[in-house]
C-alpha cells in the first residue's frame, strides 16, 4: 500500500480535451461533499452550497483560472487508491531487493528506459487511451510506488428503457444501454523493507477481467521491472482460517458467504439469510463447512471485518466493519466500498497474516 507521502514534483498537464475537462469536473463532483469543500478551503475559495451550487462555483473557478483541471485531477489522485478495487498480495524477488534498495541502480534503471521524468513527479493524466505512467514515487531504501492511469469504456444496461415492438407477427425487444466512460488506475506498491508489494485495480465493470488489467500494467513496466518476479499470494488457506476463527466464536470476520472446492474438483458454496447474519448457525450447515475446510480448498469468501468494538485483538483499528470479498481462486481481495488508508492496510495485514 502507499506509504506516506511527500509532495511530488508537479510536471506540465497535458492538453485535456473537452470530454476530458467535462469528465474531471464529473469526477470531482462524485466525490463526497466534505472532500469538495475541504478542497475549496484549502483553496481559500468559498465553499457553501449544495452540490449543484458547488458545481457552478468550480467551473467558475476554472474559467477564471483561480483553480485549475490538473489540480482536481490531482485530488483524484489521493483518493481513488482508497475506492473500490481489487488488490493482489505480493512477495518481492529476494534476487532483486538489494539493487531496487540502491537509489543510483534505481535512477539509472530509469533514466536507461526513459521513465525517469517520472521520478517523484507527478503527471496529471485523466483519461489516456492507453494504460500509461502517471508517477514514480521512491524512498531510497523504503518504498517504490508506481502509478499509472487508462481510459475504460463500457455498456451499461439501463432496463428502465426497454421497449417491445411488435412488427407483423414478429416480437421485438429493444434493449436499452448507456456508454460509460471511467478512469481506470493502477497503483503497484513495493515496500523495500519487508519485500512485500500490493497490485491495486479500481474497480472494473461487470464481467470484466483484472488479470487483463494486470497483464497490461506488466507489459507497461516490463523493461524495467519484471512482475512476473513477484509471487501472489496463496489466499485458499485465509478462506478457512477465518472460519475456524468463527466457528471458535473468537472470529475477526463475519462471513456472509464462504466456498471450497474439493479435490475432486466440486464445489460448495454458502451464503447466510443477509450480510447482517454469519453462515454459521445451523449444525448441519456448520458441520458440512467444518468437513469442506478439513478437506477442501478455500475458493471464495465474503467477509465483514469486525470493529475493534467486538474484536480487539491483533491491534485492530477498525472503528466500522470492512467488507471484503476474498476471490480466492484468483488470488485478490476485493474491497467493496471506499475505506480509509489505515483500515485497508489493517485488512491486508491479517489476510498476508493468515496466508503464511
Amino acid at each position: 500500500m502507499n506509504p506516506d507521502k511527500r509532495a511530488l514534483r508537479e510536471l506540465p498537464a497535458p492538453q485535456y480535451s473537452q470530454e476530458e475537462r467535462e469528465k474531471i469536473i464529473q469526477y470531482f463532483m462524485d466525490l463526497k461533499g466534505d472532500l469538495i469543500r475541504e478542497f475549496l478551503s484549502n483553496q481559500n475559495l468559498p465553499k457553501s452550497g449544495t452540490k449543484p451550487e458547488l458545481k457552478e462555483l468550480i467551473e467558475e473557478y476554472l474559467d477564471e483560472g483561480q483553480i485549475k483541471y490538473s489540480d482536481l485531477v490531482n485530488l483524484l489522485d489521493s483518493v481513488i487508491p482508497f475506492g473500490k478495487q481489487h488488490i493482489f498480495l505480493l512477495n518481492g524477488p529476494e534476487a532483486e531487493i538489494d539493487k531496487w534498495r540502491d537509489s543510483s541502480y534505481v535512477k539509472t534503471l530509469l533514466d536507461k528506459n526513459n521513465v525517469s521524468q517520472y521520478l517523484n513527479a507527478r503527471l496529471p493524466l485523466i483519461l489516456p487511451e492507453a494504460l500509461s505512467l502517471s508517477w514514480i514515487e521512491y524512498e531510497r531504501a523504503r518504498f517504490i510506488n508506481i502509478y499509472a492511469v487508462e481510459r475504460r469504456d463500457h455498456w451499461e444496461r439501463q432496463d428502465e428503457y426497454d421497449e417491445r415492438k411488435q412488427l407483423e407477427d414478429v416480437e421485438i425487444e429493444l434493449r436499452a444501454y448507456s456508454h460509460q466512460v471511467t478512469r481506470g488506475v493502477v497503483i503497484f506498491g513495493w515496500d523495500l523493507v519487508s519485500n512485500t508489494a500490493t497490485l491495486q485495480i479500481s474497480q472494473l465493470a461487470s464481467g470484466s477481467r483484472y488479470e487483463e488489467v494486470e497483464d497490461r500494467f506488466a507489459d507497461l513496466v516490463k523493461q524495467w521491472l519484471d512482475l512476473a518476479s513477484f509471487q501472489k499470494l496463496d489466499l485458499r488457506p485465509v478462506i478457512g482460517k477465518l472460519q475456524k476463527s468463527e466457528e471458535s466464536g473468537n472470529g475477526e470476520t463475519r462471513s456472509h458467504g464462504i466456498g471450497y472446492r474439493s479435490l475432486g474438483g466440486r464445489s460448495m458454496w454458502v451464503q447466510s439469510p443477509s450480510h447482517h447474519d454469519s453462515i454459521l448457525g445451523e449444525e448441519y450447515i456448520n458441520n458440512a463447512l467444518r468437513i469442506f475446510r478439513r478437506k477442501g480448498i478455500g475458493h471464495g469468501g465474503n467477509f465483514y471485518w469486525l470493529p475493534a468494538s467486538l474484536n480487539p485483538a491483533n491491534g485492530n483499528p477498525l472503528e466500522k466493519e470492512v467488507h471484503t470479498v476474498i476471490v480466492a481462486n484468483k488470488q485478490r481481495i476485493n474491497f467493496t466500498t471506499p475505506n480509509n488508508k489505515d483500515d485497508i492496510e489493517y485488512v491486508l495485514s491479517r489476510v498476508r497474516a493468515l496466508g503464511k
